[in-house]
């Protein structure tokens, strides 16, 4: 039983950093604005039929449903809590009514017509990050900390248990359905093919009937008996054994591909589209995607030998720059006049210590990256130019949210412009002269 707790521990309570919270927040929140807004009109327009009205869930004690001007307003306040919730602001109050009002509403919009099951992921994944502390990070509040010189969060576990919890809630949602499947009329015909074979068949004919056209693969699969065997069998494996993916990190990624490929495969075959499982998004917290948001190197192990900027560098925030750009001298000037605090101290990339400074993180000095070490972490390109960003003053720091732009091509750009940095700037010789008070913060 000890082993058991400390396995679970281990595995629910890992540090995780809080940009991969924050940017299920995004993410998550994005989807649901997009869906607000694509399914607005039809939305109004259905609670309009008050016959088709069966409350379900947890508003199944509604005798008769709202007014349609009161069903208006709501659905204005939660697309104004909904962008609340994506850009983190006031996240301690507006962060709960959001997930308590999209739960109710999504409750609401099952009481008509039908119960979308698909989409009750969505709103149990809204539910927890807006309960938790999704907005540590990439938010309207936590720049509004740093701002005011609070440090920023690190890796914790108050951020890993809500990232497995998320897990826990999509690894459930697939396994019910391999248990309803079980408890149904057809049960092992699943397995075998043969009721997944007859159901893609009278999708074809109902879509033939209406005047629609059948999925792409239908024609080319349906008279391959075998392959729906294949596919029953795969379809029990990846529901049934869902739970697996929450005992190791690999284990949940193949299963996370594995049902991915399954949502596509549905639809070249049936034209059945599950937006929020085909996006992906609904498999992001299996994943470390904050990765591709950042440049950061891992801190170094340092000898007891200390360069001059090692030293510094584990109290104040250093900027190495390519002392012969142009460009880059002029960055230089534009941080020491518009930085909030007199913190950043610099140094050439072409001097010794920046030598010693980059060796102990194993990069080479032949760098062509303005460069940002903090509290020993390394970070180059676009990501060092949106963590300086940061420490300026308005209206310049509200380039911060230039981090929502995958790093990859924020940093095609600055690479790009790195590239012919010398041609359209030009090179020189000697330094700038500065005021002695800025000239102490350059270290040779």
């Amino acid at each position: 039983m000890k082993n058991f707790w400390t396995s679970l521990k281990k595995r629910w309570f890992i540090p995780v950093a809080p940009e991969r919270l924050a940017l299920l927040r995004i993410a998550t929140g994005l989807f649901c604005l997009w869906y607000l807004f694509s399914r607005y009109d039809m939305l109004q327009r259905m609670i309009r039929n008050a016959d088709a009205f069966e409350p379900v869930g947890m508003l199944s004690w509604m005798k008769q449903p709202l007014e349609p001007n009161t069903f208006w307003w709501i659905s204005l306040v939660l697309i104004g809590l909904n962008l609340c919730f994506i850009f983190g602001w006031k996240f301690r109050i507006t962060g709960p009514a959001f997930a308590l009002l999209a739960l109710l509403f999504f409750t609401y919009r099952n009481s008509w017509s039908m119960i979308y099951h698909n989409r009750n992921a969505l709103v149990l994944h809204m539910v927890i990050l807006g309960l938790v502390a999704s907005a540590d990070a990439w938010s309207l509040d936590s720049w509004n900390k740093r701002r005011k010189g609070l440090r920023k969060k690190q890796e914790n576990w108050k951020y890993g248990w809500p990232v497995m919890l998320i897990c826990a809630v999509t690894v459930g949602s697939y396994f019910l359905s391999g248990v309803a499947k079980l408890a149904g009329d057809l049960a092992l015909e699943w397995a075998n093919g043969s009721a997944m074979r007859s159901q893609v068949a009278v999708d074809a004919i109902r879509k033939s009937v209406l005047g629609a056209e059948t999925a792409p693969l239908f024609n080319v699969i349906y008279k391959h008996t075998w392959l729906f065997l294949v596919m029953g069998v795969f379809t029990f494996l990846v529901e049934l054994g869902a739970p697996l993916a929450l005992l190791h990190k690999r284990l949940g990624k193949l299963w996370a591909v594995l049902t991915f490929g399954m949502h596509w495969g549905i639809f070249f075959i049936m034209g059945i589209t599950f937006r929020y499982q085909m996006s992906g998004l609904i498999f992001l917290s299996f994943f470390e995607p904050e990765k591709l948001f950042s440049n950061q190197k891992k801190k170094p192990v340092l000898n007891n030998a200390k360069s001059s900027l090692q030293k510094l560098s584990e109290t104040s925030p250093i900027v190495l720059f390519d002392g012969a750009c142009n460009l880059c001298n002029g960055w230089v000037q534009f941080i020491l006049r518009y930085e909030r605090e007199a913190e950043i101290s610099f140094a050439s990339l072409q001097s010794e210590p920046a030598r010693q400074l980059l060796e102990s993180y194993g990069l080479r000095q032949d760098l062509s990256s303005i460069v940002l070490v903090e509290d020993q972490n390394l970070f180059q390109k676009s990501d060092a130019i949106l963590k300086i960003i940061e420490k300026l003053r308005l209206p310049w720091s509200l380039m911060i949210f230039f981090t929502f732009i995958p790093r990859p091509l924020r940093n095609t750009a600055y690479s790009f412009v790195a590239r012919y940095r010398y041609t359209w700037f030009g090179k020189r010789d000697r330094c700038d002269l500065f005021p002695q008070a800025q000239k102490l913060r350059f270290i040779e």
